[in-house]
């Protein structure tokens, strides 16, 4: 069984005008709701063993926060998850090594919600910041998520806290 943990980043700022999209840092939303996303899922007892990051700063802020709970897990920032589609996170996801069963994307919008429907057959309107699912796949191969069964074990977000 493979388990691969979808998240979108913590809520960012938008108050600097001279920051790029890529720079942008989080909010005090954002670092209030990432420890309390982080804390959700090592509750949820379903732990990465590895974290695929973008390489923007919003979702490197959020990493931060949310790494101190996954302590014995890899962190690889791939540019390639920067607005990321749906087939691109798969494709990456896809690439794992095998002797991996546990991942975590953090990424962003709209890729993260289109890769729920992509990669659980879930319908999803908006995956909301901190808003983080958890998909189990009936394969030992990441190659063969998009044929293999899955299930949507959780999807939680600050709001429903």
């Amino acid at each position: 069984m493979k388990k691969i943990i979808l998240m979108r980043h913590a809520k960012s700022d938008w108050a600097n005008s001279e920051l790029t999209d890529h720079q942008r840092p989080l909010n005090n939303r954002g670092k209030r709701d990432g420890p309390r996303m982080g804390t959700q899922i090592l509750e949820k007892g379903i732990i990465p063993e590895v974290l695929l990051v973008s390489d923007a700063q919003r979702t490197k802020d959020t990493w931060e926060l949310i790494n101190e709970y996954f302590p014995s897990a890899k962190t690889i920032f791939l540019p390639e998850l920067y607005l990321a589609s749906a087939d691109t996170i798969a494709h990456i996801i896809s690439e794992v090594d095998d002797l991996i069963d546990t991942i975590l994307v953090l990424a962003h919008n709209p890729g993260i919600t289109e890769a729920f429907s992509l990669l659980a057959n879930v319908k999803i309107d908006n995956v909301p910041t901190s808003g983080v699912g958890c998909i189990t796949y009936e394969t030992d191969k990441f190659s063969e998520i998009l044929n293999s069964r899955s299930r949507l074990d959780y999807f939680i977000y600050p709001k429903m806290l």
